[in-house]
């Protein structure tokens, strides 16, 4: 039962309302936390503490698990490309990103009005002018078409709804060529508790986001994992690594024999012409 549940539960017990007042609350709490256990899964849960939010995403314990460095190195960002972090939250993946790709535009994208705020406050800290906040929704990240080079999302699959929806949107919002680095929770593994992974019950298991990321046209480029309790993916648009079919060898033409029309016998393309 959340936090919420309970205060609204709690003054049941101690409230002298009428029992047809008394009875209808009750009903209205016990649907409350019913709802609270049915809505255990995947897309579901959320940050109603932001604060507590932001000082979690920033903990310096997360270097150690997170590794963002080499998730960085990993990606083989280049100075000008154009990149979005997905679900931005505080911009600790964010301002690495923008940093490796100094000469473009980093799009720091989330649903939250106060991580957005957040980021804006402390780009400059961060030396990354090139952070451009935006705020998206569940059900589309709302970048242009053709606008960026990676898309980069970490810890925010199982927080979409809609996944086929949504992901044909980034797919339309990647240039040829471009790439969709996906970082989430591993269903197989236990997490210390100041990690902060969710229950297994709310994550999706890198087979089923593999999956759904193939039904919309995306494809394993590589996987990686050195990360202790998530995995790591990048993924191309199919269309742009399709190979081309093969060429086919051309055959030599077939060359007839000559025949003698004057009752001589016929000539081969290798018979000599003169005696």
């Amino acid at each position: 039962m959340s936090s919420a549940s309970r205060r609204a539960c709690a003054p049941l017990a101690r409230s002298g309302l009428a029992s047809v007042v008394l009875g209808v609350l009750v009903a209205v709490c016990v649907s409350a936390c019913k709802r609270d256990v049915e809505t255990d899964k995947p897309g579901d849960h959320h940050y109603d503490d932001k604060l507590a939010a932001l000082a979690s995403f920033e903990e310096p314990e997360r270097d150690a698990w997170a590794m963002p460095a080499r998730v960085v190195e990993a990606l083989g960002i280049s100075p000008r490309m154009d990149v979005a972090d997905i679900g931005a939250g505080s911009g600790y993946f964010t301002r690495r990103l923008a940093t490796a790709a100094h000469q473009g535009t980093t799009f720091a994208v989330d649903v939250d009005a106060d991580f957005k705020g957040y980021i804006e406050t402390h780009r400059g800290q961060w030396s990354t002018p090139n952070i451009v906040t935006r705020l998206a929704v569940y059900e589309h990240p709302l970048l242009p078409r053709e606008s960026v080079d990676l898309v980069f999302i970490s810890n925010t699959y199982s927080f979409l709804q809609d996944r086929e929806a949504y992901f044909t949107a980034v797919y339309k919002a990647l240039r040829p060529g471009g790439r969709l680095a996906v970082i989430d929770w591993r269903d197989d593994v236990e997490c210390p508790r100041y990690v902060g992974c969710p229950k297994a019950s709310q994550r999706v298991a890198n087979a089923i986001a593999t999956a759904e990321l193939e039904s919309v046209g995306f494809e394993v480029l590589e996987r990686h994992d050195f990360l202790a309790y998530q995995y790591f993916m990048i993924l191309g648009r199919a269309v742009d690594h399709a190979k081309a079919p093969p060429t086919p060898t051309p055959t030599p033409p077939v060359v007839d024999d000559v025949v003698d029309d004057s009752g001589g016998d016929a000539v081969g393309p290798a018979d000599s012409a003169a005696p």
